[in-house]
């Protein structure tokens, strides 16, 4: 009787870590936000930045581009981040304080059917999602050196 209930134990748990991975591979880790995408080039941002009305205002600061954020619900700035070269590597999105982090995390894991938490960092091979303070960060991974490997 015991090592029937134990299969049957076994087999849930198997069931649910293949749901689990099923579910978890068709969510897409976001490489943006709105039409901005990470690896975008400085000139390429600033374009979309002046050209597309949904962007209000914004500042760029040398190696970041600051936005105040008008037609979001869950974001009220972002900073875009770029790297030596000018590409856009990182995003923060600063979270409405009216929502509440919670909430904010909560609307955008169901918009992205993501499972990121405050203390859970979720990523592929090219980009990364985190919580920090009352921050979104999306960055795009670093490429791993293909020449030292060559060598």
């Amino acid at each position: 009787m015991k090592s029937r209930t134990a299969r049957v134990a076994m087999i849930v748990v198997v069931c649910l870590m293949a749901w689990a991975g099923i579910s978890s591979a068709s969510a897409k880790v976001p490489d943006g936000y709105k039409d901005i995408k990470l690896g975008m080039s400085k000139t390429q941002v600033l374009d979309l930045l002046q050209k597309t009305p949904s962007h209000f205002s914004f500042e760029d600061m040398g190696d970041e581009i600051g936005e105040i954020v008008r037609s979001d619900d869950l974001f009220r700035y972002a900073t875009y981040r770029f790297n030596k070269e000018g590409e856009l590597v990182e995003i923060s999105l600063e979270m409405r304080e009216i929502i509440g982090r919670e909430k904010c995390l909560e609307a955008f894991n169901s918009q992205h059917g993501l499972q990121l938490t405050p203390v859970c960092k979720i990523g592929d091979a090219n980009f990364c999602v985190e919580v920090r303070d009352n921050n979104l960060i999306m960055k795009k991974n670093p490429e791993k050196d293909t020449h030292a490997a060559a060598k």
